[in-house]
């Protein structure tokens, strides 16, 4: 397979997603941009929800039933999955992607877990609702994963920061990181740690969760055989 064409049909694929859905979404969603209009946007926000509240008719109490299917209680776990399957597949499902070791080609699998801090910078909620969906431009990064080329079965760790851009109507996000790869075992390199500057595409609509995130990473290891690798990868995200 000619090299990135793997990277190049991904993106394809997530890019036909979102263009197809985009207009549908961009007609539902209200929000704000920037951190006091996030933080104006909550106060509105709760402000409605009270007087939606106030409006609502008492209603007298209902004792719950319970619900089951073939005489178990399987539709709790059913709808706790349902709930979750984002967040599953953002936490289970690898990212792919593909580097050049020098002039050696090289497949790896991550998993860039990622932890938003810091106040919101773009925030949504669907017409109609009242939850309030917010974009944390900060984030801390842990990613673990696997390497694979000609010389061998490789094991990193890298620890890092990115900072995320995604206006609310923007269908791609935009921003970049900084990290250190940290190769622990294998490709026939000794342990060691790179300076690791990356550039991201976030794709998808602010601020609903679940995203495909397109990384291009540049690393510049401190030792070793092959100093300088390029790779880029892509996967799914929940924030």
């Amino acid at each position: 397979m000619p090299r990135g064409t793997l990277l190049s049909s991904l993106v394809i694929a997530s890019l036909a997603t979102f263009a197809s859905s985009a207009d549908a979404e961009e007609t539902k969603l209200e929000g704000a941009d920037g951190v006091p209009e996030c933080r104006s946007f909550h106060a509105k926000n709760e402000r409605e929800l009270a007087t939606w509240e106030k409006e609502q008719p008492k209603t007298p109490y209902i004792y719950p039933r319970e619900r089951t299917v073939l005489g178990a209680p399987w539709n709790r776990l059913l709808g706790s999955l349902g709930g979750t399957a984002a967040l599953l597949a953002a936490t289970i499902v690898p990212h792919v992607g593909a580097q050049m070791r020098g002039d050696e080609p090289a497949a790896f699998v991550s998993w860039p877990w990622s932890l938003p801090f810091g106040p919101a910078s773009t925030c949504t909620r669907l017409q109609g609702s009242f939850t309030v969906k917010d974009h944390q431009t900060h984030r801390a990064l842990v990613e673990p994963g696997f390497a694979s080329s000609t010389r061998g079965l490789g094991v990193f760790v890298r620890p890092g920061y990115r900072f995320l851009l995604h206006p609310s109507d923007w269908v791609i996000g935009v921003g970049g990181g900084i990290g250190s790869t940290i190769e622990i075992a294998g490709q026939r390199e000794p342990f060691r740690v790179s300076v690791s500057p990356e550039v991201l595409f976030h794709f998808g609509h602010c601020c609903e969760p679940g995203y495909f995130v397109l990384a291009f990473r540049y690393d510049r290891f401190l030792g070793g055989d092959v100093k300088n690798v390029l790779g880029g990868s892509l996967g799914f995200t929940y924030f």
